[in-house]
């Protein structure tokens, strides 16, 4: 693999895997853009380091196979949406010549794998269709016997750790210094900065682990941990050297009772709590280490240092 397009280049994850794979010098970066758009990389990404090819603000399937061509994996880093136009994406990679690996928006927070995760926020099922798409064309490209046929690879990475802490979504208020804890918080989830997400998709890309990441999904972390323990880092973090900052409050709710005010939430039509179930479900169901497929060890990859990443975030 060495062309590779990124669709989504401009958003917060989509920024990071756009930096990794041009530091890591293994590959030729196009990242595709909306006709209309007018947004940049961020200055990181200086432009004479990629390509950018220009497709229809609908994701047409000709526009998108016009952009694919010749090249050998497609990275998706754009929000999944209906999931129509991602599934015109698979079909458009599908037919590219010589393309050999797509990675879908699957990613953040919650394993679209499980019942409970497509039945309280729709983006799951719908991230869990497009797996299945996938999975359909690369068994119909598999025919050939060729390791060089069409692929993918889901990787699933828990809530991002350090955008959440920045917009409150993890319920950690940086201003307030309150937190919202599911249950008595000793459950243990998987949670991944946005940059250990870029880390992932560059090694799976790379000549010693695509073999070995066809077809799969690879759960990554970079690290597995309580909201008691991101609470505590927080507070380490927060003292004011002397203790003289603010205490942290913590606020203890009962994580169904949670889950099901919201989901009447949604049931009312108010689709913003749509984020609070991800959190939760995130929060709950999302300790990646027992899971078929929990690839750390594989891809060569460490957990981070949970006050280290809180310091550079608070």
């Amino acid at each position: 693999i060495k062309n590779v397009i990124l669709l989504g280049a401009t958003g917060n994850l989509g920024t990071e895997i756009l930096n990794a794979l041009i530091n890591s010098g293994q590959f030729t970066v196009t990242i595709a853009q909306r006709a209309s758009s007018s947004s940049r990389p961020g200055p990181k990404a200086p432009s004479d380091k990629f390509i950018t090819v220009n497709i229809d603000d609908d994701l047409s399937l000709d526009s998108l196979k016009a952009a694919f061509r010749g090249q050998h994996a497609v990275i998706v880093a754009t929000r999944p949406g209906d999931g129509q136009s991602q599934l015109r994406i698979a079909d458009a990679a599908a037919a590219t010549p010589g393309m050999r690996r797509v990675i879908p928006a699957d990613y953040g927070s919650c394993d679209s794998t499980t019942a409970r995760a497509q039945e309280l926020v729709p983006i799951f099922k719908r991230k869990a269709e497009v797996r299945a798409r996938l999975q359909s064309l690369a068994e119909a490209s598999s025919s050939s016997s060729s390791s060089s046929s069409f692929s993918w690879t889901s990787i699933v990475c828990g809530h991002f750790f350090d955008w959440g802490l920045r917009e409150n979504f993890l319920h950690f208020n940086l201003r307030t210094r309150t937190a919202d804890i599911l249950g008595d918080g000793t459950m243990r989830s998987s949670t991944s900065t946005l940059a250990r997400v870029a880390e992932a998709v560059v090694r799976v890309l790379s000549p010693e682990h695509e073999a070995r990441t066809r077809n799969m999904i690879v759960y990554v972390q970079s690290f597995c941990v309580s909201q008691l323990d991101v609470l505590r880092a927080l507070e380490r973090a927060t003292s004011g050297g002397g203790g003289g900052g603010k205490e942290w409050q913590a606020k203890y709710i009962d994580a169904e009772e949670f889950i099901a005010e919201n989901k009447a939430r949604v049931e009312k039509g108010e689709t913003e709590a749509n984020e609070d179930l991800v959190f939760a479900l995130g929060a709950i169901d999302g300790d990646w280490t027992t899971r078929e497929g929990f690839a750390m060890e594989m891809l060569g990859l460490e957990d981070e240092d949970l006050d280290e990443v809180v310091g550079r975030v608070v």
